[in-house]
């Protein structure tokens, strides 16, 4: 059931982030962002892996971020849509 519901708790989950202005955040943050909305254990890891299969969320290009997770454009449009 947490994977049928992926599509829809990405959405949620990059709402959210972009919302609390976190387009960029370890996934660490990632994960109480999405616990804080109300996401399940079970729904974290599906949402954000569904989120990364569509580009919608990709590792941060900075150096000293290394496992940072940042918002692509795809998935600012995603959330929009």
């Amino acid at each position: 059931m947490a994977r049928q519901n992926a599509p829809a708790n990405a959405k949620r989950l990059l709402k959210a982030l972009i919302d609390r202005g976190n387009p960029v955040a370890p996934e660490g943050r990632i994960n109480q962002v999405a616990a804080q909305t109300g996401l399940g254990e079970g729904e974290i890891r599906p949402a954000i892996a569904y989120a990364k299969a569509q580009g919608w969320l990709e590792y941060a290009k900075f150096g000293h971020t290394k496992g940072w997770l940042s918002i692509t454009p795809g998935g600012k449009a995603a959330v929009e849509s």
